[in-house]
């Protein structure tokens, strides 16, 4: 029997959020016979199937949460109280150029610049938990500790902000274990969905079938969601499972951004200044968020070649506008002041900010999905077929970006959208963590016809490309090369000279790694016979080979340290420690063996690789 016995996804978005789960049975070994249940009614959403409530919190002056989700967006809000939304963004790097200029005051549609957004992000989830939890153990027949838990995360982040919402789940309430709770990325997770999925065309073509039964099929998926775009392309294997074909790329172009861009640059136009703005959204809030909905909803229809002007509605805001105010409004808008005009080129401006962003990942990964295809014939392969395109996410719904999309490839590829988009990433973090608890859990796991007659369970992520070069900081010998760089020199007990600053690869940038690999170094020694502490310091790179841990831009990742105390008896060089590193899942584990004991020191390599 498997350990857990309820499987549960948690897409924790920039705009919104949900969840899944489904129970762990033999009966669902077969992915599109799982009983899947999500939450398609939130409280406070006119939305009549949406598996995700807002990503939105209103807070009082303590920090106490009066209301989340929906709630919190389209409540009025008490005096001292503050709207946090998209706080999930302010976990990307300080040096992210969608992050606001300092000083700027123009409103945002979104919270991504928080100081503190862990203490955010765990009230979050926590209200979140809470209400999956009381759905799964309705009844009696499960217990929270019987669920496996599955929480998606852009594949762009680091480690760092792998950390940061691992610390945010653990205050939320979530297990810590790392197999009790898998931090898995979005785009990894709606190809999963995609495999498992009959798949809807945008374009003129037939719908694919079994498409990913083909061992060596290549893809590609975007994953445009509320915040950031995610691409990744990959490849079918000869077992069904999913490879990486090259590292995923992405950036802050989701929708969310297009929302910016029209308070920004539209409202910012027509209302007469910055202060007036800023009197709107700060007091009539809720009165603004009906001309928001209003926006996104023309938005997600607007479509290329378009031209005709939307009208916005602002009936709760248009009594709150001084005479003056409205003047200047029907003269910026050529006499029209009742509604908010968005003129046609200022519709294709505000989406092909966003847009113009997420073709050249495309792109990049079509190329890679190519390159691919092109060593297989090298080989003697297959791999003549075209790569496809899957479009997923809740921005994926607009025909604006599929039309783009599609024109912009052209005949390199197929576009797709898998039914239910914004259902992707959820559905496919579900399918992830139900296979990892079946095969957990002894269920056998294969193809049929293997040697094993093991039946096949269904697509899963079997490789993933590493984001960086990781290595280790160790004492090498020292030769001419060393001393022709000036480097710093060390002794051992013998008097031999060595090197403390060489670099120790476990994985090069951009190398397929299988998901829970592992690269181990061993026999590592200390120096000096007096050392009872062994410490190592790993570091990544985008150096694929450096000689040194400083030769290249480089950031200290995490270090371990080994007890040596129970072999100090030993000589010094048979003080031996073992350094495994385990690759393929979002984040990077490290265990030190000392082989004398078998004791073992585990850590995750948490610390921030940006460059």
């Amino acid at each position: 029997m498997a350990r857990f016995r309820v499987a549960a996804a948690i897409d924790f978005g920039t705009h919104a959020s949900g969840y899944a789960w489904s129970a762990v049975t033999r009966d669902g070994a077969d992915p599109r016979r799982r009983d899947i249940v999500d939450r398609e009614q939130w409280p406070g959403t006119t939305e009549k199937r949406y598996p995700k409530t807002r990503s939105a919190l209103l807070l009082d002056a303590s920090d106490a949460v009066l209301a989340w989700g929906y709630p919190a967006v389209r409540a009025e809000r008490p005096p001292g109280s503050r709207l946090v939304t998209g706080m999930k963004m302010s976990l990307r790097p300080a040096d992210d150029p969608s992050r606001p200029a300092p000083g700027n005051r123009v409103p945002r549609a979104l919270s991504d610049d928080l100081s503190r957004p862990v203490p955010l992000i765990a009230a979050y989830l926590a209200q979140l938990r809470e209400v999956a939890v009381a759905e799964i153990t309705d009844g009696g027949r499960y217990r929270e500790s019987d669920i496996r838990w599955c929480l998606t995360v852009p594949a762009i982040w680091s480690q760092a902000a792998l950390g940061a919402m691992r610390e945010a789940a653990g205050t939320a309430g979530f297990p810590s274990g790392h197999d009790a709770l898998l931090l898995e990325p979005e785009p990894d997770m709606a190809a999963l969905y995609c495999a498992v999925q009959e798949l809807t065309p945008t374009g003129p073509v037939q719908t694919l079938r079994n498409v990913f039964r083909r061992p060596g099929r290549r893809f590609v998926v975007a994953d445009c969601g509320g915040g950031t775009v995610d691409v990744v392309a990959y490849e079918v294997l000869g077992d069904g499972s999913l490879a990486q074909l090259g590292r995923p790329s992405g950036g802050a172009f989701g929708a969310t951004y297009t929302t910016n861009g029209f308070i920004q640059d539209v409202l910012g136009s027509r209302f007469l200044d910055q202060t007036n703005l800023e009197r709107l959204t700060r007091y009539h809030w809720a009165e603004f968020q009906e001309l928001l909905s209003d926006w996104e909803t023309h938005r997600n229809k607007f479509t290329v070649g378009s031209r005709e002007s939307v009208a916005l509605r602002m009936d709760g805001l248009h009594g709150l506008l001084s005479p003056e105010d409205l003047r200047h409004l029907g003269a910026v808008q050529g006499g029209k002041g009742g509604r908010i005009v968005v003129r046609p080129k200022e519709m294709t401006d505000l989406l092909e900010s966003a847009v113009g962003g997420i073709l050249p990942l495309v792109d990049e990964h079509l190329e890679k999905a190519a390159m691919a295809a092109g060593a297989a014939q090298g080989a003697g392969g297959g791999g003549a077929a075209r790569p496809d395109v899957y479009l997923v996410g809740g921005f994926s719904q607009s025909p604006y970006l599929r039309e783009r999309v599609r024109a912009h490839v052209g005949e390199r590829a197929r576009v797709f959208t898998p039914d239910r988009p914004e259902r992707a990433v959820l559905h496919g973090a579900l399918h992830r963590c139900y296979a990892s608890a079946v095969r957990e859990g002894g269920e056998r796991v294969g193809t049929a016809g293997s040697p094993s007659g093991a039946r096949r369970r269904g697509p899963d992520i079997s490789e993933r490309c590493a984001l960086y070069t990781y290595g280790a900081r160790v004492s090498e010998p020292y030769d001419d090369e060393d001393g022709a760089q000036d480097r710093t020199l060390e002794a051992n007990d013998e008097g031999r000279h060595f090197c403390p600053d060489r670099f120790l690869r476990f994985v090069a940038i951009g190398e397929r790694v299988g998901v829970d690999h592992e690269v181990a170094h061993r026999n590592l020694v200390p120096i000096r016979a007096d050392r009872r502490l062994m410490t190592i310091e790993f570091y990544a790179t985008h150096d694929p080979d450096p000689r040194y841990y400083d030769s290249a831009p480089a950031k200290r990742i995490g270090h371990i340290t080994v007890d040596l105390g129970s072999c100090m008896h030993l000589p010094r060089e048979q003080r031996e420690v073992d350094v495994h590193l385990a690759f393929g899942r979002a984040e990077i584990t490290v265990r030190a063996v000392n082989r004398h004991d078998g004791k073992a020191v585990d850590s995750t390599l948490d610390l921030d690789p940006e460059f």
